[in-house]
């Protein structure tokens, strides 16, 4: 995992930021959640679970899992999202800015949300690449 998360964090450029992203490993999360992130400019916290409704999470789900979660560490890191972590409330509603417009946030409806939108795509996009880059033959 930790050569995947070095691989990730020089694909999304936070090599090249300030600021320390702290990962941590749970056995459950919060709402079932396959991993969380939550931060701003100069810190971001992320959790990683191992299960999920009583199932064990697989290595790539987890491996995709980090990669989600360091988009959002990117997002806030930059600025691009903000969000106060004083008033979230998980399972309730609570106010994001993504690049400087409001929108209001429901964890049940987050899916169509742009930066949902863009960490879905390079969760994909650097679990491929890492995997077409060290293991080219697979």
């Amino acid at each position: 995992m930790d050569d995947f998360i070095r691989y990730s964090c020089v694909y999304l450029g936070l090599d090249k930021l300030r600021g320390e992203i702290n990962i941590a490993y749970k056995t459950k999360l919060d709402g079932e959640a396959y991993g969380l992130c939550w931060g701003d400019r100069r810190e971001c916290e992320i959790q990683i679970a191992s299960q999920t409704f009583g199932e064990t999470i697989s290595r790539e789900d987890k491996l995709k899992t980090i990669a989600h979660e360091l988009t959002h560490a990117y997002q806030y890191l930059t600025g691009k999202l903000k969000c106060d972590p004083d008033n979230i409330d998980l399972g309730k509603e609570w106010s994001s800015l993504w690049e400087g417009r409001q929108y209001r946030y429901k964890p049940d409806d987050e899916s169509g949300k742009p930066w949902e939108v863009e960490a879905v795509r390079f969760e994909n996009e650097v679990y491929n690449s890492y995997f077409e880059d060290n293991f080219p033959n697979s």
